[in-house]
């Protein structure tokens, strides 16, 4: 999957094979690890950031596109420290089921969507295990 960014639109996704050249006021994302380097170095009032995010949002949505363990967690951590969750000593299934037990206690759903992305990347990282015996 990619992903090329215009100022002041959402970013527009390819297709994988698409070879098109961005102007020079675009930016083009073929990667979870450029995206994450491009978050790395982009501070969460610029404008850019929400269109990060939005990307994010797509790989997170379809894990079987990520393919290396360190860009799922950093995928995952970014999601947590935009939400404002602590994880700190946790791992992500315990920060999956704190957050559960959470919601039950408010009676609310405030973390189902986070609960999900996690659970969800516990299982890719798991494949991932597996694919590397």
């Amino acid at each position: 999957m990619k992903f090329i960014l215009r100022p002041g639109q959402q970013p527009e996704c390819l297709p994988a094979d698409s070879d098109v050249q961005p102007a020079a006021d675009e930016q083009l994302i073929c990667s979870p690890e450029q995206l994450l380097a491009v978050y790395r170095d982009t501070d969460t009032d610029q404008p850019l950031y929400s269109q990060l995010q939005y990307i994010r949002d797509q790989y997170l949505d379809d894990l079987d596109l990520v393919s290396s363990r360190n860009e799922i967690y950093g995928l995952i951590f970014w999601l947590l420290f935009d939400k404002n969750i602590s994880y700190a000593g946790e791992s992500l299934e315990e920060t999956a089921d704190r957050l559960s037990d959470l919601d039950i206690d408010s009676d609310s759903d405030i973390y189902t969507e986070v609960i999900f992305h996690l659970k969800d990347a516990v299982d890719r990282l798991y494949e991932l295990e597996l694919d590397e015996d």
